[in-house]
């Protein structure tokens, strides 16, 4: 049984889902970049797996959402997944009037999964982190289409329905046209913790994780994660010493991601809250995060991730 109370059938057999998508993945030199082979890693995938939880349950939404997650939502498995949610909300009362939808921006190592767990404190709300599918840095209409529908759809049957990604920054714009009184809350982080966070969580030398340079560059390692951060070129000292090359691009990401977000709210004050990530646990701030989404929460001194080198961790119902 999972902490939402369904009972869950495991198939203990079978291989799990993440080390088979390694597995696959490593076979065929999956490019993260290309679609094509996303798309077909995503169909394998699923025929391996499509009967592993009942229909209705959680275990099922979040299981295709995990296969969705290391690839990609093909028409297929989109349609699993939307046919499995409505499943599971045929039990619940719809909304007179759909509740509020609330956005979660930063770059990543900024108290998103803190700000989730705040936001969840409300009453009857849906909060998720990082809720697959994957949005690249140049969304695909695929993309995006998914989420304005998972949006829509949860609406109708929660207060609030929040979701927090650095992906969201560039498909905020897409969200608020089809979601006219949606709202985003952005979290900023000074550079240099930000990065060295980054850093930690990401790896060292020659062969570590850095999402922010072209793939197939022979000093770090490719990941499914790279498409949903922006490319810069990479520093001539790389070749000699990696882990300060990617301290320079880390840098330059996070302050252009800042200012990005700063112009952003600059335009829209009254659609995006700017929060600083070494507030996020004062009790005010959270009076005003809880003012400005039109909902009461209860403020906490929790803080999620906090030193940790697990990324965008946070164990319990948080994909959905």
């Amino acid at each position: 049984m999972d902490q939402s109370g369904v009972i869950v059938n495991r198939h203990d057999s079978a291989p799990s889902l993440s080390a088979e998508a390694q597995r696959l993945q490593g076979m065929r030199r999956i490019d993260p970049y290309d679609r094509a082979t996303c798309e077909n890693l995503a169909e394998v995938l699923f025929d391996i797996y499509r009967e592993q939880h009942p229909m209705g349950t959680l275990a099922r939404g979040r299981h295709l959402l995990e296969i969705i997650g290391l690839s990609f939502p093909t028409p297929r498995l989109t349609a699993a997944y939307f046919e499995n949610l409505e499943r599971m909300l045929e039990g619940k009362q719809r909304r007179s009037v759909p509740g509020r939808i609330i956005l979660g921006l930063g770059t990543g190592r900024c108290g998103s999964s803190t700000l989730t767990a705040i936001l969840a404190t409300i009453q009857g709300s849906c909060c998720t982190h990082e809720n697959p599918p994957l949005i690249n840095w140049n969304p695909l209409e695929d993309q995006v289409r998914f989420h304005a529908a998972r949006l829509e759809l949860l609406a109708g049957f929660f207060s609030l329905v929040f979701d927090a990604s650095h992906w969201w920054l560039n498909a905020i714009g897409e969200l608020f046209s089809r979601f006219p009184q949606a709202k985003a809350i952005g979290l900023w982080r000074d550079v240099e913790p930000c990065v060295q966070s980054f850093m930690t969580v990401k790896g060292f030398g020659w062969g570590s994780i850095n999402h922010w340079v072209a793939p197939s560059n022979r000093i770090w390692c490719s990941n499914f994660y790279d498409p949903t951060y922006p490319i810069y070129p990479i520093p001539e000292i790389s070749e000699t010493n990696p882990d300060a090359g990617k301290r320079a691009v880390l840098a330059r990401y996070v302050r252009d991601y800042n200012d990005q977000l700063q112009k952003l709210a600059a335009r829209a004050p009254e659609k995006i809250l700017l929060i600083r990530t070494d507030n996020l646990s004062q009790t005010t701030v959270q009076e005003r995060i809880f003012t400005f989404v039109g909902l009461r929460g209860e403020p906490s001194k929790i803080v999620l991730n906090a030193g940790k080198v697990g990324d965008g961790g946070w164990a319990g119902p948080y994909k959905f």
